[in-house]
């Protein structure tokens, strides 16, 4: 199941036919027949592709190794695909997936897509049709071509720019890519594989050979079932030997999460932190903040990650699911003191069940604020302990409580003089909940006005704000809350922003296609649930008008 609770794959509120079978996948099924029809008539009405290749090309580094650039440039002319490839491709989606071609023992794995199933096809277009802005950026001819062309005349040597799109590469690739991490590698030499889809396997071999024949260095390029696999140079053998013993699509620990985590969309990936902390750490993803930073330990990485980017007409989602790890005391969420917060509300946050995850959370934290520490050279929880009269991390678990809820009406942002935020408190011991609230405000200078109703605690910066959260009101059943948050009664962790809302404060910033971007988004919404012991699910979602 989603994260929400609709079957994962299904467009929400579309109809859900059974499952496609496909190489040791499956994928949910798309719309019926004439749903199909009409969502490929909206395709080819509004040519939506899926990405802007002037907008990546400006982020692009000059001078840059010419390997990076042609396994850059083939990896993003694929997720480019044509400006109209939901109007001209099949709805089917089928196919092997780089999961099959790519070696069992991999910790990472991305994957593009842009022949997803068709019920992703016609969620895209939709969406993206809310977006005319975007919608109209994506229109072209092939903006693969286009991708290239920026590639080639950013590359200094002129084997690599005398290769043509449309006669040398255009023929063979393909729609697919995926790009595998294996154990083993090094900062200066990562141990990966690029498995890029194609129609033509000899065609291919022999274009991108020529292409890293450009690079000093090249690189050991193989064949197998459809797909080229690209890999560093002395690697190849290793790899190839490694897919010979089993796939990624044979390994049950990833088909799992995979399974668990449903419609794959147009990127998806897969992380194993138990396997793969620590060879982030040898591979210097220390200086990305990630494990390898000072004081930071791998030990404690435990469980998988699996997560993809997919479409509903109303949104585009970033949904995900975590396996296997380390099992967290989290009460089962109850998001009830969210849902009926006033009608006006423009952002909201809340935590349940944080009384009983800091118990088990605790000694992870408490042992970062040792190392915090050691690097500041003094004691941060003796200090806070003393100055706020404290005792962690008791006095934490009472007042984050049972649910901890922030919001922030309806308002002129732009005046900081009346800005006005509150919240409530559900706790076991409300009335010491109540004192922490007010040695906290005098810390902050003495701005928060609070009052304590039974076994909840209302605070705010306006005391007519604080009665306003008292009295509630149906937020929850708003459709832009449901909109972009969907069912979260059982999450534990919500933020919710209804960006219509808010966006006097920075519209006035914006100008021409920007802010008519920016106008077409309706809100963001994320949530995170506790799905039972070491396993939760997470979504984040933009919404549009």
């Amino acid at each position: 199941m989603h994260p929400t609770g609709t079957p994962i794959g299904s467009p929400v509120g579309s109809p859900v036919s059974g499952p496609t079978e496909l190489p040791r996948y499956t994928y949910p099924g798309g719309p019926p027949a004439a749903s199909a029809a009409a969502g490929s008539a909206a395709a080819a009405a509004t040519g939506v592709g899926l990405s802007d290749p002037q907008e990546r090309a400006a982020t692009a580094r000059p001078g840059r190794r010419r390997t990076g650039l042609v396994v850059g440039g083939v990896a993003a002319a694929l997720l480019l695909g044509g400006g109209t490839v939901f109007a001209v491709q099949q709805l089917s989606g089928a196919g092997a997936q780089p999961a099959d071609v790519l070696p069992g023992d991999a910790y990472g794995y991305v994957r593009l897509d842009i022949d997803p199933s068709a019920g992703q096809k016609i969620a895209a277009v939709r969406f993206l049709g809310k977006l005319p802005q975007v919608r109209d950026t994506l229109t072209g001819d092939d903006p693969r071509q286009k991708l290239w062309d920026l590639v080639a005349q950013d590359a200094a040597d002129s084997c690599v720019s005398a290769v043509r799109y449309d006669t040398d590469i255009a023929p063979w690739l393909g729609d697919r890519a995926g790009v595998a991490v294996r154990p083993g590698g090094t900062e200066d030499k990562p141990n990966v594989a690029l498995a890029v889809q194609v129609r033509d396997e000899t065609r291919a071999k022999e274009v991108l050979g020529k292409l890293f024949a450009c690079d000093k260095d090249g690189a050991d390029i193989e064949t197998k079932d459809g797909y080229v696999l690209v890999m560093p140079p002395g690697t190849g053998a290793s790899t190839m030997a490694a897919v010979a013993k089993g796939t990624l699509a044979t390994n049950s620990t990833f088909t799992g999460d995979m399974a668990a985590l449903g419609e794959q969309g147009v990127v998806s990936a897969w992380f194993d932190m138990t396997n793969g902390a620590q060879q982030l750490q040898d591979l210097g993803a220390g200086a990305l903040g990630t494990p390898g930073t000072p004081g930071t330990s791998t030990a404690a990485a435990q469980g998988r990650v699996a997560a993809a980017l997919r479409f509903d007409p109303s949104f585009v989602e970033l949904a995900g699911v975590v396996r296997g790890a380390k099992a967290v005391n989290a009460a089962p969420g109850d998001t009830s003191q969210l849902i009926d917060l006033p009608d006006d509300t423009a952002a909201a946050l809340h935590v349940s069940g944080a009384d009983r995850a800091i118990d088990s959370a605790w000694p992870v934290l408490s042992e970062q604020l040792k190392n915090l520490s050691g690097m500041t050279g003094g004691d941060v929880i003796g200090e806070i302990e003393k100055e706020l009269d404290v005792t962690l991390p008791d006095d934490l678990k009472v007042l984050l409580g049972r649910s901890f809820t922030l919001s922030l009406p309806q308002q002129d942002l732009r005046v900081a003089d009346s800005f006005v935020v509150g919240g409530k408190i559900v706790s076991s011991d409300s009335a010491r909940a109540g004192d922490l609230v007010d040695r906290i405000d005098q810390a902050m200078g003495g701005i928060l006005t609070h009052s304590v109703d039974g076994g909840t605690v209302y605070l705010a910066t306006d005391p007519a704000y604080v009665d306003a959260v008292k009295k509630g009101g149906a937020l929850g059943d708003s459709d832009t809350f449901k909109a972009a948050l969907g069912d979260v009664s059982r999450a534990n962790g919500v933020l919710f922003v209804d960006l219509d809302r808010i966006e006097s404060a920075y519209l006035g910033d914006l100008e021409g296609e920007t802010r008519a971007v920016v106008e077409s988004l309706r809100a963001v919404g994320g949530s995170t649930t506790v799905t039972g012991p070491g396993e939760a699910s997470f979504s984040l979602r933009v919404v549009g008008n």
